[in-house]
């Protein structure tokens, strides 16, 4: 965490921000680092524990006096002045937004307190195309003879279950298409050692344009073409509340399961896919029949 924590704060002073929004400051790890260098820091958190014990420790501490902490959500950004910020920081939140429709209205918003010139950072966003892999790391740990077969399914289902906003670097690069004030976006690795903070996440750095802050916003849509990215196989991100809804709904559908047949021996839970999940799911079992990994797939649970 040290490491990750060092490299991170590198790469947000490298934008040369004197004056910061950071939506998400949590305990404070980047308020202690950065705050003393700048300005004006300001710094947002839901938790009004979290907020609470900010503001008592930045009083405590000479160098932090001048910060700023506010409850609320990340999309709230009320009463905060437009062009008042060189850099918004959001680092190591946004896998905890509720979508990528959020995401986008808080990039939306974070877009016009950012003076022309300024910067949006992106920090730890989990990565989409990796997601596979980093699964396929996980259940290979945590399950040793499993067949190839068996292997595939429990991958497919965590894939599926996945409970937190995960995104393609795709969305980053559109993204000015349809917030203008955002001319352009830099996807950068996660710099330090390999471990799972470094190898399936990335950092971001939209660039706030001088000349498209002038123009104004005037794209009608919103976000960007989800649906065209799922036509394609490649959806731009993965949806979490969807995915807790499915799983609630699988819960729910065990205990029924369970109330109707109480002698029969049924799994720890039943996991509900939608259509196109099922289908695919069904064809990757008919694959291999008669192999004995075909079970893991009823005994897979949440």
């Amino acid at each position: 965490m040290v490491d990750w924590l060092d490299h991170t704060v590198l790469q947000i002073r490298a934008l040369g921000a004197r004056r910061v929004l950071e939506i998400g400051c949590g305990v404070g790890l980047l308020v202690e680092k950065l705050a003393p260098g700048c300005e004006v820091y300001c710094g947002t958190d839901l938790s009004p524990v979290a907020v609470q014990r900010l503001r008592a420790f930045a009083q405590s501490e000479p160098e932090l006096r001048h910060v700023e902490f506010l409850e609320r959500e990340a999309a709230d950004l009320s009463g905060l002045p437009p062009n008042s910020f060189d850099a918004v920081v959001l680092n190591s939140v946004v896998q905890y937004f509720p979508g990528i429709e959020y995401l986008h209205t808080v990039l939306e918003h974070a877009a016009c307190l950012v003076a022309p010139g300024g910067h949006i950072f992106v920090g730890d966003v989990r990565n989409l195309e990796l997601l596979p892999v980093f699964h396929r790391e996980v259940q290979s740990a945590k399950v040793s003879g499993a067949t190839d077969a068996g292997l595939a399914r429990k991958i497919f289902l965590s894939i599926a279950q996945e409970r937190e906003l995960v995104i393609d670097p795709r969305y980053f690069h559109g993204i000015s298409g349809s917030i203008p004030r955002i001319s352009g976006a830099e996807i950068l690795l996660k710099r330090g050692s390999s471990y799972e903070l470094t190898r399936y996440r990335y950092d971001v750095v939209l660039r706030v344009d001088p000349e498209a802050a002038s123009a104004g916003s005037e794209n009608s849509s919103l976000v960007p073409d989800m649906k065209h990215g799922a036509s394609e196989g490649r959806p731009l991100a993965t949806d979490p509340m969807a995915a807790a809804f499915l799983q609630h709904l699988g819960m729910e559908l065990g205990d029924m399961l369970q109330a109707q047949v109480p002698e029969a021996k049924l799994p720890a839970a039943v996991i509900a896919l939608n259509q196109r999940d099922f289908a695919e799911i069904v064809q990757a079992s008919s694959s291999a029949p008669g192999d004995p990994g075909d079970n893991e797939m009823i005994e897979a649970s949440v």
